[in-house]
C-alpha cells in the first residue's frame, strides 16, 4: 500500500460502493462488533475476500473514531478515489456529463446520484483536490462517487478539444437559442454541459454548443433550478427517452 494519505468514509453504502469498486485503495474496515444485518454481513465478507482488514469494534469507538455518531455502525479507512485527467482516459460513448461551478459537496454528492442512476457513462468535473471532501461526497452520491467513472479538465477549453476530436456534440443547459429538453432526440453519444445556478457555463464551452436545452417552466419563475436539480431534470429527460424505446 502506499503512502497516500487516508480518509475516513461512515455507512454501508459508501463502504460497499469502495470495497466493490476500488479495494486496492482500501485499508480498514471498522464495524460495530454488535450489529449484523444481512447486507453489513456481505460487506465483512467481501471486504475479507478481497483481503481487506476487518475489525469490530464499540459503538463508542466507531463514534470516537469518526467524531459523529451517524455512521451507521461502519466505517472504512480508504485512500481517496482518483480522478485521472480526461485526455488520459480512453474513449468514452454514451451520456457523458461535464458539471461546472459546484463547489459544495453535498450537492456534488446528489448530482453523481443522480447521473448514475440515469445511465451516465462519465462525468467530468473542472480539477481541483476533492480528496478531503471524498467522504461527504460519497455519503450525499449513496456511494455513486466511487461507481462513476469520473475525469477532470484543467481548463474548458480541455473539454472542448477533447469532445471535438472524438466527435461527440456538446449540448448545454442554456437558454440562449435553445429548444426544450423534453422530447429532444438524443444522439447515441453526447455531452451534456451543466453549469452552476449563479455563473453558468464557461463561455468557452457554451460556444462550443451544437445544440442548448432549457427546462420548460409551467409558472412564472425566472429563476434558475439549483445544479442538482437541474442535472435530475435533464439525465432523466434522457433517461426517459432511453427507457421508453427499450420498452416499446
Amino acid at each position: 500500500m502506499s503512502g497516500m494519505e487516508t480518509i475516513l468514509l461512515e455507512g454501508t453504502l459508501s463502504c460497499k460502493a469502495m470495497i466493490e469498486t476500488h479495494p486496492g485503495r482500501t485499508r480498514i474496515l471498522y464495524t460495530d462488533e454488535k450489529k449484523r444485518t444481512r447486507d453489513f454481513s456481505w460487506i465483512i465478507r467481501k471486504a475479507r475476500e478481497a483481503g481487506i482488514p476487518v475489525v469490530p469494534c464499540s459503538r463508542k469507538t466507531l463514534d470516537e473514531r469518526s467524531g459523529s455518531k451517524s455512521h451507521g455502525g461502519m466505517l472504512l479507512e480508504t485512500e481517496p478515489v482518483q480522478i485521472p485527467e480526461l485526455k488520459k482516459t480512453g474513449t468514452h460513448t454514451g451520456f457523458v456529463c461535464y458539471v461546472e461551478g459546484v463547489e459544495d459537496p453535498h450537492n456534488l454528492g446528489s448530482v453523481c446520484r443522480t447521473l448514475y442512476a440515469a445511465g451516465c457513462s462519465l462525468l467530468v468535473l473542472p480539477a481541483r483536490n476533492w480528496d478531503a471532501v471524498q467522504p461527504v461526497v460519497m455519503r450525499a452520491s449513496a456511494g455513486t462517487f466511487a461507481r462513476l467513472s469520473v475525469a477532470c479538465v484543467q481548463r474548458p477549453e480541455d473539454l472542448t478539444g477533447w469532445m471535438q476530436s472524438a466527435g461527440i456534440p456538446i449540448l448545454c443547459a442554456e437558454r440562449k437559442d435553445a429548444r426544450p429538453v423534453f422530447g429532444f432526440d438524443w444522439p447515441a453519444s453526447f455531452c451534456l454541459c451543466i453549469g452552476g445556478a449563479l455563473r453558468g457555463l464557461s463561455r468557452t464551452v457554451t460556444d462550443a454548443a451544437g445544440q442548448n436545452l432549457y427546462i420548460p417552466y409551467l409558472s412564472d419563475m425566472k429563476a434558475a433550478l439549483d445544479t442538482p436539480s437541474a442535472a435530475a431534470v435533464f439525465a432523466f429527460a434522457y433517461a426517459g427517452e432511453q427507457y421508453e424505446a427499450e420498452h416499446k
